[in-house]
This record gives C-alpha cells, structure tokens and sequence, in this order.
C-alpha cells in the first residue's frame, strides 16, 4: 500500500477526515448525463474528498471502452478531488484469479489511451470473503497485490468489500474494508460501528442504501467523524442505479461540516 503518498495527498486537499465513496455502476449515457447529478455534487463541493467506483459491465468490459464512458470517465478525472477505482467482483473466492488478473489488466490498460484520460487510480474488490482462513487470506493478498503492482497510479487505493466485519487480517491487505453494506433503518449509528473490528475505524467504509433523500442524515455522519471512519456513502436505491442530487447535496454538505 502507498500509504504515504495517500496520506499526502490528502493532506494537500482542503479536504476533510471523512470522505465520500461512490459505487457509481450506472451506465454513464450520452454526455455522461446519468452521472450529472454525482459530478455536479463534486463540483459543488471541492474541499471533500471522492473515491468514485465504476463498474462498466460487472468489470471492465473490453478495452478501450465504448464512447460514453470515455466522456465520463475523462470528466471525473479532471475533478482534482476525485480518485476513481475500477469494480472486480471477487465471488467470495470462487472467481479464478487469473480472471481477477485479466480485469485488473484492463482496467490497468485505461491509462495507455491516449484520447482522453480515462485511467483509473485504484481497484474495488466486491464479494469479498470474511472466513478467517489461510486460503481466503492468501487469495486477497494475491489480488491486492496484483492491483497494487499494475494499475500506474502513485496512489493505487485498494478497497475490499465484505460488507461485515472481516478478519484483522484482511487489513492487511488494503486500504479500505467497506465493514457495513445495508439499508439504511438498519443502521443503529454508534451501536453498528460498535460492531466493526476494533482498532480499524480509520480504515472503514460504510455504505448505507435505501435511504429516502429527505432523511437527516447529519447527525449519522458527525457520529462517523467523531468515531474516525474513514468513508461513507448513503444512496437512495438497493442497487446505486439511482442518485439523488438532493441526497448527494445533504451527504457533500454533512462530511463538510465534519
């Protein structure tokens, strides 16, 4: 992990502790019109910090990617306050590694286009495995390592998703362990974080779904920053193919106001 260069970074941002993490998995269609309402929200807000997750078809897809998402991807980019990583669906284990190699391939090979800059800075590894076992702990390490060595990035944030609590171990491995993935009338503030694995909040992600763009979702984020998560995302739909530009206004407006 290139921690170091992270940190520096983000201390070079008038950003803030918390940051936002968006699983953007929605087609991006003519203009990047779709993703509007997500970059009007980073440009609205450039003192936060965005991790922005693309996932063209559950992975990359074939290089170089179609036409639109050439036009979305060059436009997140060129947002100073966005870091993009490209989605790698793990299948707890059961997806082969040499299939986790070649996506992480081509995601790596974004960068060579020449056009526009559509290179991606880091890799999101979703259905992630939470057994504490020697072959899952060995098969992650496989894969962060491989993302960390091929995506050309001097950053290269490494995220996995569990959704749960995961083994200490795992931490290891990457920068990020996104430790709760449900809707939002589960989620009991302090009492939910109190369930993570102790002594990792300054690395964990919590994703909240299904949240209605009129919730107060203030005080959820000032229990996050007091309690050192490192990032968070709250989205309307199940499935982040939904965002709200008011949701998006109150999360930006809330990490902001720490």
């Amino acid at each position: 992990m290139q921690l170091v260069y992270f940190i520096s970074l983000l201390l070079a941002l008038p950003c803030h502790s918390l940051f936002i993490l968006v699983p953007l998995y929605l087609y991006p269609d003519t203009s990047a019109s779709a993703w509007s309402s997500v970059t009007a929200a980073i440009a609205a807000n450039p003192n936060v910090q965005w991790q922005v997750i693309v996932n063209p078809n559950s992975g990359p897809g074939t290089y170089p990617p179609d036409a639109n998402y050439i036009t979305a991807m060059s436009k997140l980019n060129s947002y100073p306050n966005v870091l993009t990583l490209g989605y790698v669906a793990t299948g707890y284990t059961q997806v082969p590694q040499t299939t986790i190699t070649s996506q992480i391939n081509v995601y790596a090979k974004w960068a060579t286009y020449t056009q526009a800059d559509i290179s991606v800075d880091g890799i999101f590894f979703d259905e992630v495995n939470n057994t504490a076992a020697s072959a899952v702990f060995t098969y992650y390490k496989r894969a962060a390592d491989y993302a960390y060595a091929k995506v050309p990035s001097p950053v290269t944030p490494v995220i996995f998703n569990p959704g749960v609590p995961a083994p200490a171990r795992l931490f290891d491995y990457a920068d990020t362990m996104v430790q709760y993935e449900n809707p939002l009338s589960a989620y009991q503030d302090v009492a939910t974080i109190n369930t993570f694995r102790p002594g990792f909040n300054d690395k964990t992600a919590i994703i909240i779904h299904s949240t209605p763009s009129t919730a107060d979702i203030k005080p959820l984020v000032r229990s996050m920053v007091q309690q050192g998560i490192q990032s968070v995302y709250f989205g309307e739909d199940c499935c982040y193919k939904v965002f709200s530009a008011d949701l998006l206004s109150s999360l930006a407006s809330a990490v902001s106001a720490g």
